[in-house]
């Protein structure tokens, strides 16, 4: 029986540790996980922040591609947040056996001036040149935005691990028309196989909605909504109920490991 691998991609400011909860939960599932970190998203923050600022989203997928091109057998691609549009721009280069957009942030085309995005990101923007400049977390960012669910405690234990992220990647998500490289732009038709995109109901980073309209650019396409969540649906409270949900809806493609 071949190998059945999973490509986990991990979001804005964080690191492949980050799925350190939800890369049990695979493998408990008969599952060989892969977690890797983003280009240059090992370095400390400060250091990261000279390397990581003019990165495009291109970069990443590019290597998250070759990644993927060296398993033994298609993978099942998830990504959250940012990395849940990673994982559809890497779907749709690679042969894969169904992707996961968890919260997944915007592509070229879809609406992402939703208000409490716009709280949490417009200040990056009014800088000069945006597109060369970090990407920094804020702790308004991260707990109201993404960890609200979270006890402070915990939250604040997450936020010490963060890294920096790339302006240019933001600027090609929020304004696409201006990028000629068109890296946020997904080829939607070029996956076949079922595709998962899940929300938490709770989230200010990503609006729910976004993960609703990705879900209807596919041909198979599901969304489902996981209930009293923030953005981190693979941790904390909302991991098992994240799981279960994934379990239900590999169960209706009828996808085995």
């Amino acid at each position: 029986m071949a190998t059945q691998h999973v490509l986990l991609i991990h979001g804005t400011w964080c690191n492949g540790d980050s799925w350190a909860p939800a890369r049990a939960q695979f493998e408990q599932r008969g599952m060989t996980v892969h977690t890797p970190t983003l280009r240059h998203h090992d370095r400390p923050l400060l250091e990261g922040s000279r390397h990581i600022a003019a990165l495009s989203l291109t970069d990443y997928a590019d290597d998250l591609v070759h990644l993927a091109e060296s398993f033994d057998s298609p993978p099942l691609i998830a990504g959250l947040s940012m990395g849940g549009l990673l994982a559809q721009l890497v779907a749709a280069r690679v042969e894969n056996v169904g992707l996961i957009a968890a919260a997944p942030a915007p592509a070229a085309g879809m609406f992402n001036m939703y208000p409490s995005m716009l709280r949490l990101f417009y200040s990056h923007y009014l800088q000069l040149r945006p597109w060369a400049k970090p990407l920094y977390p804020t702790w308004e960012r991260f707990y109201w935005g993404a960890a609200g669910n979270m006890s402070e405690r915990d939250a604040r234990a997450m936020f010490e691990t963060l890294v920096t992220e790339s302006g240019r990647a933001y600027c090609e998500m929020a304004f696409p028309w201006l990028d000629r490289g068109k890296a946020a732009r997904v080829e939607f038709d070029r996956v076949t196989t079922p595709v998962l995109a899940l929300s938490g109901d709770r989230d200010r980073i990503v609006a729910p909605r976004v993960a609703r309209v990705t879900a209807s650019r596919y041909a198979h396409g599901t969304f489902i909504s996981i209930p009293r969540a923030d953005h981190m649906v693979f941790d904390g409270d909302a991991l098992p109920v994240t799981m279960n949900a994934i379990d239900k809806w590999l169960r209706s493609v009828n996808w085995t490991a």
